[in-house]
């Protein structure tokens, strides 16, 4: 999990716009069963468990994000990082620290989704917690939450699809309301793709 962290924030110092188009429409067809807030379990008063439901929002409209996998799409206006082999980001204009970005790495056949998010949630320690998991695109995603830092939130979205290990991870570094998270979170979640 280190490792994935590691390669998303080296992707985002890139900084670079890809000028890769959106391929397609917003709505890729691709919807998870249940929404961060609904599918907290019980956490701290400032975890996704304890935001109010927050309705449900469009499809992400932006750029292409996308590693062998998983391909999603970012929020409209976002810029977004030079593509690698093992991940691509995103992040707002004009701010630093809030990205959110797709990593990849293979798995040959050595793990089960269960093996992989209990390895995450361990390597996390007493920070992370692991909430319910989604379905999408017929898929078991999990969800995992913590801080990296003071007032640096993160939550991973991740799974194995096409014997890759594929995560889509939120980093909110700039105060971000709940409910704004949700809505990035929710937004890109519905545009989501695997395989």
């Amino acid at each position: 999990m280190a490792t994935a962290t590691a390669v998303l924030a080296l992707v985002l110092t890139g900084c670079s716009d890809s000028g890769e188009p959106a391929e397609g429409s917003g709505d890729a067809g691709a919807s998870a069963s249940s929404t961060p807030s609904e599918s907290a379990t019980e956490t701290a008063s400032t975890s996704p468990s304890e935001a109010p439901e927050t309705p449900e929002v469009a499809p992400a409209t932006g750029r292409v994000l996308k590693v062998k996998g998983m391909r999603v799409h970012a929020p409209e206006g976002w810029e977004t990082t030079m593509r690698v082999a093992v991940g691509h980001g995103s992040f707002p204009p004009g701010q630093v620290g809030t990205t959110a970005g797709v990593t990849r790495f293979p798995n040959s056949g050595l793990f089960t989704i269960e093996e992989i998010a209990d390895e995450e949630v361990a390597d996390l320690g007493r920070g992370g917690k692991r909430l319910d998991d989604l379905e999408i695109d017929g898929t078991q995603v999990y969800h995992l939450v913590w801080t990296d830092e003071k007032g640096v939130e993160v939550e991973r979205f991740a799974t194995i699809a096409a014997d890759q290990r594929v995560a889509l991870e939120f980093t909110f570094a700039n105060g971000e309301s709940r409910a704004e998270k949700d809505e990035i979170i929710q937004s890109m979640l519905a545009t989501m793709q695997l395989g």
